[in-house]
């Protein structure tokens, strides 16, 4: 199984570096590598646009999205080949289903975003 997520332009290839860091980039990063912690034989790859902008172009189907609806599209999720989600990262349970209908069984952490509560009214 290969799991492909085809991100923005970062100032890194993971995204997580900077003055400020966004926390989703945080989250998927760990979630990742959960998954492949887990499941080695799963194989999870990133591609970024700035550090590898030519892997967004021989993939035909992130070609024509990116031509179609420019890089606010990204990021991009292909699970084995097939187009899954685009403009959000996955979330945890998302993730958990795809592995799970292909045979995989992981523990994810509950999303923090999803979970996250700060007092009366917030939620």
């Amino acid at each position: 199984m290969k799991i492909e997520i085809y991100d923005p332009a970062m100032c890194c290839s993971t995204g997580v570096c900077g003055p400020s860091v966004d926390p989703e980039l945080v989250r998927i990063q760990e979630v990742l590598r959960q998954i492949q912690k887990q499941v080695p034989e799963v194989q999870v790859l990133r591609y970024g646009l700035t550090s590898n902008p030519e892997v967004f172009i021989v993939n035909s189907a992130v070609a024509e999205l990116l031509q179609n609806e420019g890089p606010e599209c990204l990021p991009l999720l292909f699970v084995d080949g097939m187009f899954i989600l685009k403009g959000q990262y996955p979330g945890n349970e998302q993730l958990r289903l795809i592995l799970k209908n292909r045979g995989f069984s992981v523990t994810l952490e509950e999303d923090k975003q999803a979970s996250r509560c700060c007092g009366p009214g917030c939620c």
